[in-house]
């Protein structure tokens, strides 16, 4: 078998490197699908396959009227484990891909009858791999593979799958509307603010009755745009040193002037300000 798989990678150069794919496509017994032996391909196979197999960015190509299919190492571990791979190597599109085929092929015909790329991204693809089904997040983009004429012959896909950083993203989101939620209903005057400029993110009833603002005179603005009068109080090193040191301030019965019925009032308050931290620890 290396003698035979050596004299054939002599033979078609195009087919060298490219790992355990570059292997199995040359060890592939070509000539029992419509593609025939390697040597009657045409040039534009050849020199995408020679680009695809030593790419490390997962690609994958349908060629054909069959769309035969082919590959690369970077692209095989989206396949799973005991599933698709390797017989997906040469084999017809429709035949790998029935579980999805109805979502892929409006695509695939795009690509082949107008030649117009697509571009999706986070794209919820559920693909059978691993024994089940899975629920698989792609950003991806087909491509045509023209011939002299300018025809379509084939479709180059270059994707990553992004499962992991979409599932991230919406534990992220679902984190962030928790504290949303909790701030917007516990039963005291509780605000958010980002940043350096200390903008006011999310501020409850309580905290908006505190200040006497409606919302739209806080929100998303610097907290001492919306709330002018706390200037100059000495709130602004508070918040500073917080933001800065992460060391929490906390003071029982301190005063503010603040305005109550049209003129400035002393208020007293029991006073907490936090670090609010993100995943990677930092302070924002």
């Amino acid at each position: 078998m290396r003698l035979e798989l050596q004299e054939e990678c002599m033979d078609f150069p195009f087919l060298e490197g490219g790992g355990e794919m570059g292997a199995l496509t040359r060890s592939f017994n070509w000539s029992s699908t419509t593609l025939g032996s390697p040597n009657e391909w045409p040039d534009i196979l050849k020199s995408t396959l020679s680009n695809l197999l030593v790419s490390r960015f997962p690609m994958f190509l349908w060629w054909g009227n069959d769309l035969i299919q082919f590959y690369n190492d970077a692209y095989r571990p989206s396949l799973g484990q005991n599933g698709k791979h390797p017989i997906s190597l040469g084999q017809k599109g429709e035949i790998c891909w029935q579980e999805i085929w109805h979502v892929i092929k409006p695509l695939i015909d795009q690509v082949l009858q107008k030649g117009e790329s697509t571009w999706s991204e986070d794209q919820l693809i559920p693909i059978s791999r691993n024994g089940k089904m899975e629920d698989v997040y792609w950003t991806f983009s087909y491509s045509p593979i023209k011939e002299k004429l300018g025809i379509p012959v084939g479709v180059l896909v270059t994707c990553i799958e992004t499962t992991a950083k979409f599932l991230a993203n919406k534990s992220l989101s679902v984190s962030k509307n928790n504290l949303r939620n909790m701030i917007l209903q516990v039963p005291v005057a509780m605000c958010l603010f980002k940043g350096p400029e200390s903008i006011v993110e999310i501020a409850n009833e309580k905290m908006l009755e505190f200040w006497q603002k409606q919302s739209h005179e806080v929100v998303n603005k610097p907290l001492f745009e919306g709330v002018p009068e706390g200037k100059d109080q000495g709130f602004e090193e508070i918040i500073r040193n917080v933001y800065t040191t992460g060391e929490t301030f906390s003071a029982e019965v301190i005063t503010a002037m603040l305005y109550r019925n049209n003129k400035l009032e002393k208020v007293y308050m029991n006073l907490v300000c936090e670090a609010f931290r993100g995943d990677d620890g930092s302070i924002t």
